[in-house]
């Protein structure tokens, strides 16, 4: 019986892992699809990913690019938020995970004339940078989807595009 349990919870783990993986997969299609086929030369020189979006066994999602003013001067932003604390997926000019309290981390590290810094600051919107594709509603059926098989239900209130 022991064994019969054990094998049951790795393979629920195993299945909300995987699921858990695939909102991450979607998320990281979605961006590589718009950064190939919106971004020119210049904005991916402006706008690189140093981390794709990634969920840890905690159920953490994080995101880290780096945005750029100059070769000099540049930000490395990183996002965190638990999918527990997400309770919509919307779209104005980016799509964003709204969340009820400020849950999602955000932190900045600046780089301005040879120095660093390092700003952290909370708030309810996690911006996935995902904001060139129009009509994809698709995706977004497709992320609270994947969100629901992973045991989080989520819903989506606005999609402008």
């Amino acid at each position: 019986m022991k064994s019969f349990i054990l094998i049951f919870l790795f393979g629920f783990n195993f299945t909300v892992f995987a699921q858990t993986s695939q909102i991450a997969n979607l998320l990281n299609e979605q961006f590589q699809k718009e950064y190939n086929k919106y971004l020119d030369e210049y904005d991916r020189e402006m706008f690189q990913i140093v981390k794709p979006f990634e969920i840890d066994s905690d159920d953490n999602l994080t995101f880290t690019f780096i945005s750029k003013s100059s070769d000099e001067d540049y930000d490395q932003i990183t996002r965190k938020v638990n999918l527990s604390k997400i309770k919509q997926i919307d779209k104005d000019y980016n799509v964003v995970f709204v969340t009820e309290n400020d849950d999602v981390e955000e932190i900045t590290l600046q780089f301005r004339n040879g120095t660093q810094r390092e700003l952290t600051q909370n708030t309810h919107l996690f911006h996935t940078e995902i904001n060139r594709e129009t009509k994809n509603t698709k995706f977004r059926d497709k992320i609270i989807k994947a969100f629901k098989k992973s045991g989080f239900i989520i819903s989506s209130e606005y999609w402008w595009d």
